[in-house]
């Protein structure tokens, strides 16, 4: 019988150990990503508002993870929450077809905050999945705006449909808005940002792309869209718009994450100068 030789031996170990990593440890990790943003002319009352986001959860059921999901948020205790889309994986048609234990996610989530949850659909939530979400108190901005307040002042926010499919209308959804006040975006991909570039947003918050997902040097971004390669993960400046791509919860394909973890965005508006 042939010996395994010492270098096959270590290559063995460093597989197996990248193997329990990316699967059953960074993937349950989930990290708060905490980000203040500066807008102009933020109304006073809006100073220090806390936004968590949550995107591309990618639920097979309502299990540890969403658990999990729901303590975090509830420690950070938003002014509002915004959720950018892929709720559920294509594989939830096996493990959860009727959405009978995933839904009650989204119901204990839209009962907790109701009036202060916003969402957007991605290119995963099928008509099925959206009328289940639209069933619950989570507020579903399909190419629509609304005014969100604290006391009497107010910001609009706005949500178009998947970009990435080509449901997003930009001009259906700023119909409604009348004045100028500082405006927040919510979509699903970075697909959407050549679409606003002299739409004057402030803040542009999307998901999609997982961060890359697994991160390795020769392993990395291959398989995003070309603006999910151009926009992966994190903060990014343009002109007077600054666009925040959420890493997600979830995972697509294979259910590995490296040097990727998944996030929870918590957002602080200030007052810029």
């Amino acid at each position: 019988m042939k010996k395994i030789g010492l270098k096959k031996w270590l290559f063995l170990i460093l597989f197996f150990l990248f193997f329990y990593y990316s699967v059953f440890f960074e993937p349950k990790n989930i990290k708060v990503e905490k980000l203040t943003i500066f807008i102009k002319e933020l109304p006073k009352s809006f100073e220090g508002t806390k936004i968590v986001q949550i995107s591309d959860l990618h639920s097979l059921w309502f299990g540890n993870r969403e658990k999990k999901l729901l303590k975090i948020v509830e420690s950070l205790n938003p002014d509002f929450v915004f959720l950018t889309g892929d709720y559920v994986d294509p594989l939830t048609k096996l493990t959860d077809k009727n959405l009978n234990s995933v839904k009650k996610f989204w119901e204990i989530l839209g009962e907790k905050y109701s009036g202060k949850i916003f969402a957007v659909f991605g290119n995963h939530d099928t008509k099925f999945v959206q009328a289940e979400i639209l069933k619950t108190k989570i507020i579903v901005l399909e190419n629509k705006s609304r005014k969100i307040f604290k006391g009497k002042d107010f910001i609009y926010l706005v949500g178009v449909s998947d970009p990435r499919t080509g449901q997003d209308s930009i001009s259906k959804a700023l119909e409604d808005v009348k004045e100028d006040r500082p405006k927040i975006l919510l979509a699903h991909a970075p697909e959407i940002i050549e679409k606003i570039k002299n739409l004057n947003f402030d803040l542009v918050l999307v998901g999609d792309t997982h961060g890359g997902q697994v991160n390795l040097p020769f392993l990395k971004n291959f398989h995003l869209t070309k603006l999910g390669r151009k926009y992966p993960k994190g903060f990014f400046k343009l002109k007077n718009t600054i666009l925040y791509v959420n890493r997600g919860i979830g995972t697509t394909f294979f259910p590995i994450r490296f040097y990727c973890q998944p996030e929870i965005t918590l957002i602080e508006l200030k007052t810029s100068d």
